[in-house]
């Protein structure tokens, strides 16, 4: 299902944020899209990371 804005645009900009723990693993992965028409922003996924090591997340993205 691809991503739609309330004002009807499918183009976006999107951005990848990561939650870590105190020994720096990753803890949460965030996405969050902004849309290129209207500007409006929201979080479209996140993940809670229950694994370890985490440090292949970081270079994933």
């Amino acid at each position: 299902m691809k991503p739609h804005c309330p004002c009807g645009s499918e183009e976006f900009e999107a951005a990848v944020a990561f939650s870590l723990a105190g020994d720096g693993s990753v803890r949460w992965v965030t996405v969050g899209l902004r849309c290129q028409k209207d500007g409006a922003v929201g979080v479209y996924a996140d993940w809670k990371i229950d694994y370890g090591p985490t440090d292949h997340l970081l270079t994933l993205v």
